[in-house]
């Protein structure tokens, strides 16, 4: 992998809670800029990019800074011929695990509630202070914080007076995503819960998450307990790193059987991508149930290893599967859709067996133009509205690459039954 050029420009700026300030020169210098970025790497109100090149790759370096720490965000931009997907998502991330190298991120550092994938954390600070083979009693005070959870938590189903080891309890913490086992973790390894979320913070700030505070062992939402895309990436990172943790959170079912001890469960993972995308070996997602879906999703495919993450997305399965078919440069149709009608997916219910995943589906981008998840291109300007008026899909097909300068006026794009080309001039196109 190539190394990431030393940074040769900075812009400085808060978080959306307070005002930029910059001096005139600079701020035409920056415009100038920003202006020069390309449109396939998203900007937000909270993260301002800037890009730099050398003589073996383009990088676009993000800077955040606040009032007590700074930090500078480089993206590798390391696909030619596709642009970086948009995403419906709020912010997303997309890591090469291997290398450390950032390549992909929207609204990085922008905190935002992380759901059930807390537990990521919750079970990395439990295999540093625990024994997984430890046995732990559902007390008396375990049970009476259990039952503090809402009635409509997900939960494994644990009971007051029941014994389980702590693998048991991790296993039913990531695929029952069971609120209830993380208390208890918490409980028992922590001596209250209070105490093994300082454990949770303080791992935080040694891992570097600066844009992450825990309130919680299992991510019901909490002032003050929040993440970011760009921390929840490294969260997977480290988190999956762990042996017990990685094989826990790459099993598709696990039964935990009745003994004198505790009674029967047998869990799916609530993981839905291990069912359907090729290389996905573990990962965690979190939902409240409403439009706030949070993934974290590991995958290797190609001998190489991404972490993917969208944060509050309507459409899960779009945001992810864009974001890892660009990183692994794989653009095969593959959908939930089709996949559950042979090979049933847990859960599919819950998204009506994603019914609304067709090739057809676009996502806006940020110059107005349409991203075509099947093949991965997108199309704009004069070219779309040529595309749109004679005929669109039926007549030209789906874009089989981005368009491209043919002359110092004239724009080129391909699709599967037709070329259109567009005078910028003029404003006069044909195919």
């Amino acid at each position: 992998m190539r190394e990431t050029p030393l940074l040769t420009s900075c812009v400085q700026f808060t978080s959306h809670r307070k005002l930029i300030t910059i001096g005139g020169s600079v701020l035409t210098l920056v415009l100038l800029i920003l202006a020069a970025v390309t449109t396939s790497q998203q900007l937000s109100v909270q993260d301002t990019q800037v890009q730099t090149k050398s003589r073996s790759n383009d990088t676009m370096v993000l800077h955040h800074i606040d009032a007590d720490k700074s930090r500078e965000i480089a993206i590798t931009q390391q696909n030619d011929a596709h642009p970086a997907p948009p995403v419906l998502a709020t912010s997303a991330y997309l890591l090469d695990a291997d290398t450390g190298t950032t390549l992909y991120a929207y609204n990085p550092s922008m905190h935002l509630p992380m759901l059930s994938t807390t537990k990521l954390m919750t079970v990395l600070v439990a295999m540093q202070i625990g024994d997984p083979n430890q046995s732990i009693l559902i007390t008396d005070t375990i049970a009476n914080d259990i039952n503090q959870l809402p009635g409509d938590s997900s939960v494994m189903g644990i009971k007051k007076g029941e014994t389980y080891t702590l693998k048991e309890l991790l296993y039913g913490t990531l695929l029952a995503s069971g609120n209830d086992a993380a208390v208890a973790i918490a409980d028992q390894l922590g001596g209250n819960v209070q105490n093994f979320v300082d454990k949770m913070n303080q791992q935080a700030v040694k891992l570097g998450l600066h844009d992450t505070h825990y309130m919680n062992p299992h991510g019901l939402l909490a002032t003050e307990h929040f993440s970011s895309a760009h921390d929840l990436a490294w969260l997977g990172k480290y988190s999956l790193s762990v042996p017990l943790i990685h094989t826990i959170s790459s099993t598709r079912e696990y039964d935990i059987p009745k003994n004198d001890r505790h009674s029967e469960h047998t869990m799916s993972n609530t993981n839905q991508f291990l069912w359907w995308y090729p290389g996905v070996d573990g990962g965690k997602p979190g939902w409240d149930a409403a439009t706030n879906y949070v993934q974290v999703i590991s995958c290797i495919h190609n001998h190489r290893h991404l972490i993917g993450v969208v944060m509050h997305t309507v459409d899960w399965w779009t945001d992810m599967r864009d974001l890892l078919n660009w990183g692994f440069n794989t653009f095969d149709w593959i959908s939930p859709h089709d996949i559950t009608i042979h090979d049933p997916i847990p859960f599919a219910a819950d998204w009506h067996y994603f019914d609304m995943d067709k090739k057809e589906t676009t996502i806006p981008t940020a110059d107005q133009g349409r991203y075509y998840i099947y093949t991965g291109y997108s199309i704009s300007g004069s070219i779309m509205a040529y595309f749109d008026k004679n005929g669109g899909l039926k007549t030209f097909g789906f874009p089989t690459s981005q368009a491209k300068t043919l002359s110092e006026s004239v724009l080129s794009q391909q699709f599967e039954h037709n070329t259109i080309r567009c005078d910028q001039k003029t404003q006069q196109c044909r195919s």
